[in-house]
């Protein structure tokens, strides 16, 4: 399916912030941290920006990332992983054990993995960066808990349709009625709470 399809199919589940989204120069990426990002992660970013998948609950339970200028555009991005992410991963007894699979390099070594969301209960999603194509890049789930890494092969968004239609273990975190997205940021501004509104039931 066409990236702008798969788009086009999540907004119908989760509609996109009203008002414009200010999208980072994503031309400068790769001069700047040395990789591009994939093209449905780059149409996303443009549509919804970073931020927060809410529940009927009105709890916060899947949160997305995005580059922003004003928290340290893309090198912040990908330092997330480093500073964040890889001193869970990168010490004496990581293993597959630990892992719950396949023991995955993590960014910045050659082919490693990538952050790009999480949920509430702390599950970590990642591309798996390895191919040259970032449109190929697989999606890989590290569980916390009982620890248990997923791959998917297919992009962000749609991972995020997969999740939506409950076809995911991640599904579990995305269940009930209604379901709405929140920004938060953009490339230009930080501390946002624009929505479109939870969906009528």
């Amino acid at each position: 399916m066409h990236m702008s399809a798969d788009l086009d199919d999540l907004a119908r589940f989760l509609p996109p912030p009203e008002g414009g989204v200010s999208s980072p120069p994503w031309e400068g990426a790769a001069a700047e941290i040395g990789i591009d990002f994939p093209g449905d992660y780059r149409e996303f970013v443009g549509r919804y920006g970073g931020g927060v998948i809410y529940t009927a609950l009105d709890e916060p339970r899947f949160f997305v990332y995005a580059p922003s200028l004003s928290n340290g555009g893309f090198n912040r991005f990908v330092d997330r992983t480093h500073s964040d992410f890889r001193p869970l991963f990168e010490f004496d007894g990581a293993d597959e054990d630990y892992w719950g699979g396949v023991v995955y390099p993590i960014h910045p070594a050659s082919g490693g993995l990538l952050a790009w969301g999480e949920n509430e209960d702390g599950d970590i999603f990642f591309w798996l960066t390895g191919d040259p194509d970032p449109d190929r890049w697989p999606v890989i789930m590290w569980a916390r808990g009982a620890a248990t890494t997923y791959r998917f092969e297919g992009g962000m968004v749609a991972f995020l349709l997969n999740v939506l239609h409950g076809d995911h273990p991640a599904s579990e975190w995305l269940t009930g009625p209604r379901m709405w997205w929140i920004m938060e940021s953009d490339w230009l501004r930080e501390g946002l709470s624009v929505s479109s509104g939870p969906p009528a039931v």
